[in-house]
């Protein structure tokens, strides 16, 4: 059985008993729901200041002429009920008989004052008792902030808000929407104490739904006192079925941008005060943001296992790529390759012919990333197989031509040039397949090399015709991709096959070995971009004749 001393401590109630029977001139007991006085400790404060006896007599006297001249004699014994039950008592313990009769003045004032003090007991009740559901209420909120940080997974947050939610208000059930991809609908994604049937009951549509609406348009708590009647709510034939009266939806705010909205639902009429709102809308922040963390961490989680995939790409496609230049007699061959990402579509490649003959291939992917570099795979392999048994580079860059055409989309294409250097005379034999030509620098002069033919990867019959001419003591060739004369600047213009044939016979004029004349290029083209961000991959070959 409930006590007052469950609500007040027992000094407050000491001081109220003193005070009071200061005031009504003989004691006044305060007593459990029996009537056995309670055994009280001395006041903390002096309550006869707080409650002056001019202030109760007016009080008494206001009270005297509401009453009719009929009045029943005032009483000497109170209950003092909180909700419907005794909670304890008040009564004068020396009331004597001839102040009880009808109409004594003193026997009044001081059933009014036992009336007051009865009243005046039973609302510092209920503060208490609301004082300590809110305390309540705070630490639940506590509580689940804290699980908030503790959890990363979207799904757990979600059911442990709506779980809180109804936990703490006592509610008939609670729900989370969020919003969809295109913000245009709600989408049912966590609920607590909901039946199957009205989790199911259909979409719901922003712009169908007025209280929502106003809840993601203005971040603020929109009350609905009957969910059964009320004409903005969208489904009010489940709601009465489901027995839900009053509800409050608030929105689910990360740096004032919404996600989603957070509704209680009350099984009776209810009221939601200035501190329920505020504490549903700190939970339903608190869970916006740890949605949004988590959300971020699953990103950055798939961003690392991304990385480390293109990491593994990077390693296997690096050893497509000869680590060394291949040592022939005669000649000084360098090769540069420097990805614009992880993976590049770009490759070059030295292929060991029969009778010491030497095949050299440099190739231009489109596009980057992922995908061109399993294109450029792919190419890489076709060449291979093809370039071992044939001789004739028109053939081979036609049957590369025909495995593109028909393993691949009509997007996926290459360029490439593809040339043989025969050892025993010195002859290079060489192929375009849409591919800039590469530079010939000899005797102090740039000989242009016309001969092409069309992309690899676009039409299965294309055609590529090869050309042929004898090396010379002396003589540079430099083949390279668009990641060198496509490099741009700050104005906006690009590096150019003419600004790299005057570095090329700069270095050639210098003497510079292969490795060093394509450091030189490469450097010239790094000075005019600057720190411009390069768009390309970058890919070079230089063989000088000794």
């Amino acid at each position: 059985m409930p006590r007052l001393t469950d609500y007040l401590n027992e000094a407050d109630l000491r001081g109220l008993q003193d005070a009071f029977s200061t005031v009504a001139g003989m004691p006044i007991s305060i007593c459990d729901p029996d009537g056995t006085p309670l055994r009280l400790r001395p006041a903390e404060k002096d309550w006869t200041e707080t409650f002056a006896p001019e202030g109760l007599e007016e009080a008494v006297q206001r009270q005297k002429r509401r009453r009719s001249p009929q009045a029943e004699s005032a009483p000497a014994d109170l209950s003092v009920q909180l909700d419907g039950e005794t909670v304890g008592r008040v009564r004068l313990t020396e009331a004597r008989p001839s102040a009880q009769r009808l109409g004594d003045p003193q026997a009044e004032t001081r059933g009014q004052l036992l009336k007051l003090l009865s009243g005046l007991l039973v609302r510092l009740c209920e503060a208490n008792r609301k004082l300590h559901h809110r305390v309540d209420d705070l630490v639940a909120l506590y509580r689940v902030t804290a699980q908030f940080s503790e959890r990363h997974d979207v799904q757990g947050i979600l059911d442990e808000v709506t779980r809180v939610v109804v936990e703490t208000f006592d509610a008939k059930a609670s729900a989370i929407r969020l919003l969809s991809p295109s913000g245009k609908e709600l989408l049912m994604q966590a609920s607590w104490k909901f039946t199957p049937e009205y989790i199911e009951k259909g979409p719901l549509l922003v712009a169908d739904s007025a209280v929502d609406r106003q809840v993601l348009e203005t971040g603020q708590p929109v009350y609905v006192a009957d969910m059964r009647s009320d004409p903005r709510v969208v489904y009010p034939d489940e709601a009465r079925a489901e027995g839900y009266v009053s509800g409050l939806c608030v929105p689910l705010m990360y740096k004032n941008r919404p996600e989603g909205v957070l509704r209680v639902y009350m099984g009776e009429a209810f009221e939601f005060d200035w501190f329920d709102k505020q504490l549903l809308r700190t939970i339903a922040s608190g869970a916006a943001a740890a949605i949004v963390n988590a959300r971020l961490l699953d990103e950055a989680q798939e961003g690392w296992q991304v990385r480390r995939q293109l990491q593994i790409a990077a390693t296997v496609q690096q050893r497509m790529i000869p680590t060394s230049s291949p040592a022939i007699p005669g000649m000084d061959i360098h090769a540069v390759y420097v990805p614009s990402q992880e993976v590049g579509g770009d490759f070059y490649d030295f292929i060991p012919l029969p009778q010491g003959n030497l095949g050299v291939a440099i190739c231009d992917v489109c596009g980057k990333g992922v995908p061109a570099s399993l294109l450029m795979a792919s190419i890489r392999f076709s060449l291979r197989a093809h370039a071992a048994g044939v001789y004739d580079m028109s053939e081979v860059l036609s049957l590369v031509n025909r495995d593109l055409c028909a393993g691949t989309l009509s997007s996926d294409f290459a360029t490439m040039f593809y040339g043989v250097l025969r050892h025993e005379d010195r002859m290079f034999t060489y192929a375009c397949a849409g591919h800039m030509p590469p530079i010939l620098v000899r005797g102090g002069e740039v000989c242009q090399l016309e001969t092409g033919g069309g992309v690899l990867g676009v039409l299965p019959d294309m055609e590529f015709p090869q050309d042929y001419f004898h090396l010379e003591a002396g003589d540079t060739i430099f083949a390279y991709t668009d990641g060198l004369n496509e490099a741009l600047n700050f104005q906006g213009q690009e590096y150019g096959r003419e600004r790299i044939e005057q570095a090329l016979l700069f270095a050639v004029e210098q003497g510079y070995s292969a490795h060093a004349a394509a450091d030189y290029v490469v450097w010239d083209m790094r000075r005019f971009a600057g720190l411009h961000a390069r768009p390309d991959d970058l890919t070079l070959v230089c063989i000088r004749v000794l």
